[in-house]
């Protein structure tokens, strides 16, 4: 059994679900969560009964034109974020995929106000997502396929899948089932509210010291890195 992750939408779903349970107040707070307890857990598993793969996108510039600065602080802000996102996956025995990428795009041009937006778009995820399903069940690597992600785009090769005899997991959050994939798929599994909220992992706070405490053992002490 292989797990199929599509990051981006993963990792909004579960920062979404937090925030409105009043968890965590920002998406950014979510420096880490313990995914792979969280499949186990959905999935009736033992944690090292599966593989895991999460598809992430590289961020790429745009030629020829100078983002805007608010562009560029937020592009700034997800690969300062990344760097503490990214390990945490690692850590946990999850393979990361750069697998498509992020494009700075500026739209056309408002016809009342004259501005022009610049968004970025992603591409290419789902379809390395598509090629490394279909490649593991034409060649028999893999006879349960479990998807973790809405994007309708993938239907037609998890048809394919199950062509091949291959079992198709559809896992999703409860509040966002998509159904065009979960018809496709043999069994859908829901991820509801409580168990996102069980698997949020924080460091834990540094106890406080005694207002006598001396300044050499506060500068012994290590530096608290938690954004929580």
């Amino acid at each position: 059994m292989k797990v199929y992750i599509d990051g981006e939408n993963c990792r909004k779903g579960l920062t979404r679900v937090l925030q409105e349970a009043g968890d965590i107040a920002g998406s950014r707070e979510m420096e880490s969560y313990r995914l792979r307890e969280l499949l186990a857990d959905i999935l009736v598993a033992s944690p090292d009964e599966f593989e895991v793969s999460y598809y992430a996108s590289e961020i790429r510039m745009p030629n020829g034109y100078q983002p805007s600065q608010d562009v560029m602080q937020h592009v700034a802000r997800i690969r300062e974020y990344s760097r503490k996102w990214v390990p945490a996956l690692i850590g946990q025995n999850i393979s990361y995929i750069k697998a498509g990428y992020l494009k700075v795009k500026p739209t056309k041009e408002c016809r009342n106000c004259h501005t022009v937006q610049e968004v970025l778009q992603e591409k290419g995820v789902d379809v390395r997502i598509a090629t490394d399903m279909l490649e593991d069940a034409y060649t028999k690597k893999q006879d349960t396929i479990v998807i973790m992600s809405s994007d309708t785009d993938l239907c037609p090769a998890l048809h394919k899948i199950k062509a091949q005899g291959a079992k198709v997991i559809y896992v999703c959050f409860a509040d966002s089932i998509n159904r065009a994939v979960s018809a496709v798929a043999n069994q859908t599994l829901t991820i509801p509210i409580p168990k996102v909220q069980q698997y949020l992992q924080y460091e834990p706070e540094p106890q406080p010291k005694h207002a006598e405490q001396s300044e050499k053992e506060i500068e012994d002490e290590p530096e608290n890195s938690s954004n929580a």
